[in-house]
């Protein structure tokens, strides 16, 4: 995603990442700690390698995947991508402070609110398909046990109306179970 992001010319931003940037702009403490936090993370190759630069690139990141879906991996952050982003940064002293600042918080809230949004609609669904890294490959399917859910396996898309919403009779639990299938892969005796 990195890599996607700076080989294009400045991204448009999404409107709650303009707030988030007039926030940093406007407020010297939270502008402090996150420039702090990106500053902090040691500069040994190992944690070099995905760090982030800039609070601008970090904005830029977190815009992208405000319209992204995580697609299947193996990795321990594939439902994750915006802990994948500031991981290194927020384990540092600076980001200790960050993420316990409440404006902060607020603004990462409702980041997480717009992804929440743009996972619950159907332009997500473009990650529900038997590709080498569709949820619906033969890997996600034995990776997320989803023959324990409730699914239609005829369904272009599983009979999912979006990655996180069932379409089908299935009551809330088991819409539940089924995000969490997806997205968290877990043992089902943790989703029941």
């Amino acid at each position: 995603m990195k890599s996607k992001v700076e080989a294009r010319e400045a991204p448009e931003l999404h409107p709650v990442m303009l707030e988030f940037q007039e926030l940093i702009a406007t407020d010297p403490v939270v502008r402090l700690y996150l420039n702090q936090m990106i500053a902090e993370v040691p500069k040994r190759k190992k944690y070099r390698q995905h760090h982030l630069e800039s609070v601008d690139q970090m904005l830029a990141l977190i815009n992208e995947v405000l319209t992204h879906a995580p697609d299947y991996d193996t990795t321990a952050l594939v439902g994750a991508p915006l802990s994948a982003i500031i991981d290194w940064a927020m384990g540092t002293p600076a980001g200790f402070a960050a993420f316990r600042n409440d404006a902060i918080n607020a603004m990462f809230k409702k980041i997480l609110d717009v992804w929440g949004e743009f996972l619950s609609g159907p332009d997500s669904l473009y990650v529900l398909n038997d590709g080498p890294t569709g949820w619906k490959s033969p890997a996600a399917a034995k990776a997320t046990e989803i023959d324990q859910y409730e699914y239609d396996p005829e369904d272009e898309y599983w009979g999912f109306k979006s990655p996180t919403a069932h379409a089908g009779p299935a009551d809330l639990a088991n819409a539940h179970r089924a995000l969490l299938a997806l997205l968290m892969p877990l043992p089902p005796t943790l989703c029941r």
